[in-house]
């Protein structure tokens, strides 16, 4: 059961869309009494769920990140030129990025001082402590939301009461990230001392693990900035000390996700078939609330208005009329290994002859390779079923052939601008009963194999690789049918942090982590070079260009990859908003 898809989340007071279009998109305080309002814990539920809504909005298109990264195609956008867009819906950018995690903030604060109240006030034990348990939901999610900020932005207005007007949010200053992130971790562990370890069968609410996953992912990432620097934030300064404190805190918190809740990735490692892997069964909706699943933005239909967009996203023309603003890349397949030796492949050969040997248009130059990428791509003749417009009926299986777009002759057609060669088979559901814009599969936040990763990062950079962490990368690798690590080959931290590198690109490929990942290990000029130079051209599989990234880019312009802008617009409202070096 599906417990928050169900609720209507328009809900009343901090729920509402009626909301001050102030510096901070406050939502209005004085909209019900609370004489009237305030009185019982659905009240306080009630309230929470609009927590909940609002942080679907900040999370919901995440996977628009992966365009930032260079192993993914976003229509009409460019790697490199960073000032002229930011992931998101298409259109979108660092205002409404901003405006939605403020929102989840200012709901936060509001549903927390009210329930405070309700506790204090409390004298059945039970009732208090269903109430401390909402509470901590909303400790949860502001941060989140606040984490959200400081990994885009850094130093960010922190605060944690109901704002008392657009006086007081017009004079917020930015607080350092070094008071923001330890709050944002005792508020985690807090919550994880308060929530409970399930709901049952009502899922989609935040639980003990999934307060400390985040909290120990949150430790990871300042272990990492204090590693290797952010030079773009100003004021921030480094500790190799500061650094070991939280990998090894990390690593601590990760290990008791592991270890202390009975959680498996979905098939234990178990391959599946070839023609219907487990890897490929996660990202179905009826697969949402298996234990691999730490946290979910949720997602119901249909008619609700409470539906995702991913086949809107990740579809063609032939899945529900999809619009495919999204593709995987030559560079994404390239780092599917060989499930014979367990080692990269050659680099596959852009050209338009089908029989060329190990030609990107020659079917057998996919032969034997993890079947992680069977899930998550389509190439020359991989295929799926049709769906109709309003995504009601199932049709005939349609082939995908790059450039053909003709269903009249069996071929998928997506007239998308921009075309890689490939299009994605992950998120793209085969059933049917919901239009492209009203689907059901909710978007992982957090998820088991993600948690293996960061603590094998975590305890490789306080201890070097275990056997304990080896085997939890070959549990990943094992559902793409590859080869074991082997630990004399992966004996030293450089070898096996390329191998963890490896598996984030290919696990979690879609998912919205590979920026994020670029941005903390600082990777940009390992990728695309320095500054001035040449930088990559993205080809298609025809070995046609399709564009320059960072080709004669100032230092400048790599800077600002690092850290966004803060909104001009936020500025001109509150002129105590600094602006990031690289943005001045």
């Amino acid at each position: 059961m599906k417990y928050l898809k169900y609720i209507a989340l328009a809900g009343l007071l901090g729920c509402t869309s009626s909301c001050i279009d102030d510096l901070l998109n406050r939502p209005a305080t004085t909209e019900v009494s609370s004489d009237l309002f305030w009185t019982s814990t659905d009240d306080a539920l009630s309230s929470t769920y609009g927590v909940y809504n609002a942080l679907r909005t900040l999370y919901a298109t995440d996977y628009y990140y992966d365009g930032h990264g260079e192993f993914q195609n976003t229509r009409g956008k460019s790697v490199g030129n960073i000032s002229s867009w930011g992931p998101g819906t298409p259109g979108s950018g660092f205002s409404s990025m901003w405006n939605n995690a403020y929102r989840v903030i200012n709901r936060a604060n509001y549903t927390i001082f009210y329930v405070e109240q309700m506790i204090e006030a409390e004298q059945n034990a039970s009732v208090k402590a269903s109430l401390e348990a909402i509470n901590a939901e909303n400790y949860f999610l502001r941060a989140l939301a606040y984490f959200r900020l400081v990994q885009n932005w850094g130093d960010v207005p922190y605060y944690r009461h109901v704002l008392s007007g657009n006086d007081e949010a017009c004079s917020l200053t930015r607080t350092p990230i070094a008071t923001i992130i330890p709050e944002l971790i005792t508020d985690l562990q807090n919550a994880s001392e308060k929530l409970p370890v399930s709901y049952g069968d009502k899922y989609g609410r935040a639980t003990q693990v999934a307060a400390l996953a985040f909290k120990a992912k949150i430790e990871l990432y300042y272990a990492c900035w204090h590693k290797n620097g952010w030079p773009e934030l100003e004021g921030f300064e480094p500790s190799s000390s500061v650094a070991q404190t939280y990998y090894a805190a990390a690593a601590s918190d990760f290990s008791k996700v592991i270890n202390d809740y009975g959680l498996t990735i979905l098939g234990d490692g178990n391959p599946g078939t070839y023609e219907k892997p487990n890897y490929g069964e996660l990202f179905q909706y009826y697969n949402e609330n298996c234990p691999e699943i730490i946290f979910s933005i949720t997602y119901g239909g249909p008619s609700l208005s409470q539906g995702e967009s991913l086949l809107r996203d990740f579809g063609t023309r032939t899945t529900g009329n999809a619009q495919c603003w999204i593709m995987p890349t030559v560079r994404l397949v390239n780092r599917y290994q060989s499930t014979i030796t367990g080692d990269f492949c050659d680099e596959l050969v852009l050209s338009k002859d089908a029989t060329l040997p190990n030609g990107a248009r020659n079917r057998a130059s996919y032969e034997n390779r993890d079947w992680r990428m069977k899930s998550t791509i389509m190439w020359d003749g991989e295929s799926y079923k049709k769906i109709s417009t309003d995504g009601l009926t199932m049709g005939d299986e349609y082939v995908w052939m790059f450039g053909e777009r003709n269903e009249a002759n069996g071929y998928i057609n997506n007239d998308a601008s921009n075309q890689t060669g490939y299009i994605y088979r992950k998120w793209i559901r085969q059933e049917a009963g919901w239009e492209r814009t009203d689907g059901p599969q909710d978007f992982y936040l957090m998820r088991l194999a993600d948690v293996y990763l960061m603590y094998a990062e975590a305890v490789n950079e306080t201890t070097g690789p275990t056997d304990e962490c080896i085997a939890l990368l070959n549990k990943i690798r094992s559902r793409g049918n590859l080869p074991a690590l082997t630990s004399d080959k992966y004996a030293t931290p450089e070898a096996f942090f390329n191998a963890i590198e490896q598996e984030r690109i290919v696990e979690l490929a879609t998912e919205g982590m590979r920026p994020f990942d670029i941005r903390r290990w600082r990777k940009t000029h390992e990728i695309w070079g320095e500054a001035n130079s040449d930088g990559l051209t993205l080809y298609d599989t025809n070995g046609s260009r399709i564009r320059d990234e960072f080709k004669n880019a100032s230092e400048l312009n790599f800077q600002k990859s690092y850290i966004y802008q803060i909104p001009e617009s936020e500025r001109n409202r509150n002129p105590n908003l600094t602006q990031n070096t690289p943005w001045r």
